[in-house]
């Protein structure tokens, strides 16, 4: 018997080799995968960490910018309170001292609205 390139003998030895080759590049690949898989994980993990701690950071800031707004719109309500107070006075004293003029200011304020409502008919 010939025991050459083309016995079956060969073959067989062949086809074994290249059966066990596949296995192992399946085999790697699969392993290969795994560890793919498991670094994507962990990026998206990491990624969600980064992300929440970003919102944080976001929702932090907005909050003292809320804060800030408010103590500044409370400061300037109060400003106007203490205004209103003043100019309110200070129309209560003019009328106190001069009514004849408060009484003539105002007649003419009411004949200015009444002709403005009266034009708009």
């Amino acid at each position: 018997m010939a025991t050459g390139l083309f016995s079956s003998s060969s073959k067989k030895h062949n086809g074994a080799h290249l059966q066990s080759s596949i296995e192992e590049r399946i085999e790697a690949l699969r392993a290969e995968l795994s560890t793919l898989t498991d670094e994507l994980a962990d990026r998206g993990q990491d990624a969600g960490k980064s992300i929440r701690a970003k919102a944080h950071v976001a929702r932090e800031r907005a909050q003292e910018g809320v804060e800030d707004l408010l103590e500044t719109s409370e400061a300037m309500l109060r400003e106007l309170r203490r205004a209103s107070l003043r100019t309110g006075r200070e129309v209560s004293k003019t009328v106190r001292e001069n009514p004849l003029i408060a009484v003539g200011a105002a007649a003419a304020f009411g004949l200015i609205v009444a002709s403005l409502l009266s034009s708009r008919r």
